[in-house]
């Protein structure tokens, strides 16, 4: 049931929650610009998730300085310990993607075993395909000392040298899917990792693009795990240009 939600996407049911407004308003739109008149979609792609493993869910709308907007959504999904039956293709793919320049050593299934990995399946999903966002959006997709890897069309490593550890921009609207590995430092797993990171969306202040109506949705599974961690943030949505949750520092 778990790993196979990864190549899942997004319903209209669960995406419908892109319409939230954020706590902070946006700047406004430029004035002498006509905003688009037809209504936004939410966030979709084809293919129907089973709900059931979700940990987490991060959606907003993105906004171009005339108006225009696209909807985009990141949904988590329960973490697998690599030697879980059901991890087997997300070990696989993710050591096809990263094995190398995800840090100082190749990964490989050894690695992951040696290190206690735990791996985090991800689903993006916009509601266009193939428009091209005002301004790249950095997709932030767990722990900076960690590898992370994704497959889809428009959404690609920041430094193509390093495909796994540079971060990564989200260019053209479309869907696609991310791994994220925790690594205990011994061959014993921890699911409690992924909260030792931050996801979700920004821009930078100058890119004429806001990010708006972020709306995060936490499981019970996940807001129990999160409880009683200190810097841990539920929802980083300031100013318009951001719309992510994680570990911000005590």
């Amino acid at each position: 049931m778990r790993a196979k939600t990864i190549t899942g996407a997004v319903t209209a049911s669960l995406i419908m929650t892109v319409l939230a407004g954020c706590s902070s308003s946006p700047p406004d739109a430029d004035p002498s610009a006509a905003p688009s008149a037809t209504p936004t979609p939410s966030a979709s792609s084809s293919g129907a998730p089973n709900l059931k493993d979700v940990l987490f869910t991060i959606s907003a709308k993105v906004r171009d300085k005339t108006g225009n907007t696209i909807a985009i959504e990141l949904i988590a999904h329960t973490p697998l310990p690599y030697s879980d039956r059901d991890a087997k293709p997300l070990v696989t793919e993710f050591v096809s993607a990263c094995s190398t320049g995800a840090g100082a050593a190749p990964v490989t299934a050894e690695t992951l075993a040696a290190q206690g990995s735990i791996l985090l399946p991800m689903d993006l999903a916009s509601s266009t395909t193939g428009k091209q966002f005002a301004h790249p959006i950095t997709v932030t997709l767990g722990n900076v000392y960690y590898g992370q890897s994704v497959t889809g069309k428009g959404i690609a490593a920041t430094d193509p040298a390093y495909p796994c550890s540079s971060g990564f921009v989200w260019t053209t609207s479309g869907s696609g899917r991310a791994i994220a590995d925790f690594q205990s430092g011994n061959p014993g797993p921890d699911l409690s990792l992924w909260k030792n990171a931050l996801y979700g969306f920004s821009v930078p202040t100058d890119s004429q693009t806001t990010i708006e109506a972020c709306k995060v949705t936490l499981s019970t599974a996940a807001k129990t795990t999160v409880a009683d961690m200190p810097g841990w943030d539920p929802s980083q949505a300031a100013m318009g240009y951001a719309c992510t949750i994680g570990y911000i520092g005590e």
